[in-house]
């Protein structure tokens, strides 16, 4: 059975007022993600979106994601040596910025000059890199945001 895109968007949750969020990583990354990054990402109060578990077997991949990230207002991803090699990661944030939508770009593990060999700055533009061990600022600074567009 096909389904229209406003179809997949009532399946991932529809447009609720809270701000959505994107979490891109790596497979090999899924369960420090799942464990310890995205609940603090929560409790700033911002819808998150994680593959991991949201996603059955069956379903069509490719539309569930785009569907999401049709809804998301930011985009946080994980660089590591494990997603640098997952394909689906540059695309998300292919997509994100075709939308012109927030893009943050984490990383863990490699450096910067190894992400601008790579063409990875150069996809990002201007935007400057997190490093893991500033988490918890980037999640003060979503709790801001959060706010605001609560606000709106």
């Amino acid at each position: 059975m096909s389904r229209t895109i406003f179809q997949l968007v009532e399946l991932v949750g529809g447009w609720g007022e809270r701000l959505r969020l994107f979490f891109s990583h790596g497979g090999d990354d899924t369960y420090v993600v799942e464990h310890f990054l995205k609940p603090k990402v929560e409790t700033a109060g911002a819808t998150v979106f994680l593959d991991a578990g949201q996603i059955q077997y069956g379903d069509d991949f490719r539309q569930m994601i785009l569907a999401e990230l049709t809804q998301c207002e930011e985009l946080l991803v994980l660089f590591t040596r494990s997603s640098l090699r997952r394909p689906w990661v540059l695309a998300e944030v292919g997509a994100t910025l075709i939308r012109n939508k927030r893009i943050v770009a984490m990383t863990y593990g490699p450096t910067e000059a190894e992400l601008q060999e790579l063409g990875v700055l150069s996809l990002l533009g201007t935007k400057s890199l997190l490093r893991l061990e500033d988490f918890d600022s980037y999640v003060n600074q979503l709790q801001a945001r959060v706010r605001a567009h609560n606000n709106v």
